[in-house]
């Protein structure tokens, strides 16, 4: 059985507490909840924090061209510690526990993201042709 991205992520730190990607609506399209971890915050105020999420993003992204690609952004509260990620037309949120070693998830996580699914049928053909 392949993981998918937020499985991946998740198991990188028993910090990190949530993981999910954000479509460009603003709706979690994948991820959840650590095992065990309770969300602080209602849905209704989880939704609106992806939205905000995604739109300081794309703020962000508006000065691209002066500063460079956004690499992630990252907001420390006194419970939680946010993280976005720019994906495809989206984001990926992610939060930790105060204690966490923000660095090495950050690293962890731009590394599991640049790696790229491998395409079985491409594999399937190279296979074939040496055969």
């Amino acid at each position: 059985m392949q993981s998918n991205l937020c499985d991946k992520i998740i198991k990188l730190d028993r910090n990190i507490r949530f993981v999910g990607i954000v479509n460009s609506k603003g709706e979690v399209i994948e991820g959840g909840f650590q095992q065990g971890v309770r969300p602080l915050l209602n849905e209704t105020e989880e939704q609106q924090m992806y939205i905000q999420s995604l739109w300081n993003l794309t703020t962000l992204e508006s000065y691209s061209g002066r500063l460079g690609k956004v690499r992630y952004s990252i907001t420390e509260h006194e419970k939680v510690t946010l993280m976005t990620f720019p994906l495809g037309n989206g984001i990926l949120c992610l939060s930790t526990t105060p204690k966490a070693n923000m660095n090495k998830i950050r690293d962890k996580v731009m590394q599991t993201i640049k790696q790229k699914p491998v395409d079985k049928k491409k594999n399937k053909k190279k296979k074939d042709a040496k055969g």
